[in-house]
């Protein structure tokens, strides 16, 4: 099943055949990461791959955000344009929900999703990317992003939509940790320089 596909009006911005066929590898890859362990008395049963909806992270920095379970499933979607939105669901319910957008380079993205990351919940600075936050629930990061010959910016959001957990401030030093290691895989993924 192919992702839906929004062509963006800019020519520059559209994907290049073989900027789809590494998606389409990646996302044939993965598989939609559906993975199961049947009958394990572990909290968490499910395997957690190398790849996400396409973008390789490790799973030190991603297990910490998801709850225990025994299915795990990403689905993603590109939007065309660097552009993507990732749900990523345990047993059926939505876990964390990833974000990338490829902007102009003036765009300012903690203006852009305030709204978002004040619903996250005291949302901070964070030394990641040019403008790192994090909040109780979710963060975001950006960083210059050189692609096809274009001053662009990547910015990429992760939110948890459950309840913050009793210890906060663990969640806030995982999220931190995730988007930390989730915004240059992106930026590699999207081959962007500088």
């Amino acid at each position: 099943m192919k992702p839906p596909q929004v062509e963006p009006t800019c020519p520059s911005l559209r994907r290049t055949n073989a900027s789809r066929r590494r998606l389409a590898a990646a996302l044939a890859g993965a598989g939609l990461a559906m993975l199961s362990v049947a009958g394990c008395a572990q909290p968490a049963s499910y395997a957690v791959p190398e790849q996400f909806c396409g973008i390789t992270i490790t799973e030190d920095v991603l297990r910490p955000l998801l709850p225990a379970g025994k299915e795990l499933r990403a689905e993603p979607v590109d939007l065309g344009g660097g552009s993507s939105r990732c749900k990523i669901s345990v047993d059926k319910k939505l876990a964390l929900y990833l974000q990338t957008d490829l902007a102009p380079s003036d765009t300012d993205p903690v203006e852009v999703r305030k709204r978002e990351l004040d619903r996250y919940g005291n949302p901070a600075p964070v030394n990641v990317g040019d403008q790192g936050r994090v909040a109780d629930s979710g963060a975001l990061a950006a960083a210059a992003c050189q692609r096809q010959g274009a001053d662009r910016k990547v910015i990429v959001e992760a939110h948890i939509p459950s309840d913050p957990p009793q210890d906060v401030a663990q969640r806030r030093k995982d999220l931190t940790a995730f988007i930390g290691a989730y915004l240059p895989a992106v930026q590699k993924f999207l081959d962007c320089s500088g």
